[in-house]
């Protein structure tokens, strides 16, 4: 019996793991508008740079690409901000 609950706690720790892993999918992409031209966003590392700036200029901008763009790397994915 002590055999099964100690298995099943090491099977119950490694989900919990794994549910709160701070990586994220390298093909997801979270895009905020933050009103006045301004933009923020982080996504996974399957995306470009200049893939990113394009996303950015058709769904923020309206067409054109932005005028500022930030892009950093952090917990192996990209963050970035910027304006049109």
């Amino acid at each position: 019996m002590i055999r099964f609950r100690t298995a099943a706690l090491a099977a119950a720790a490694s989900l919990l793991v794994g549910c709160t892993a701070t990586d994220m999918a390298s093909n997801t992409l979270d895009l905020d508008n933050d009103g006045n031209g301004r933009f923020s966003g982080h996504a996974g590392m399957d995306y470009t740079e200049a893939q990113l700036r394009g996303i950015v200029g058709q769904q923020i901008c309206g067409g054109p690409p932005p005028r500022e763009f930030v892009l950093q790397v952090l917990s192996n994915r990209w963050l970035f901000s910027g304006t049109c």
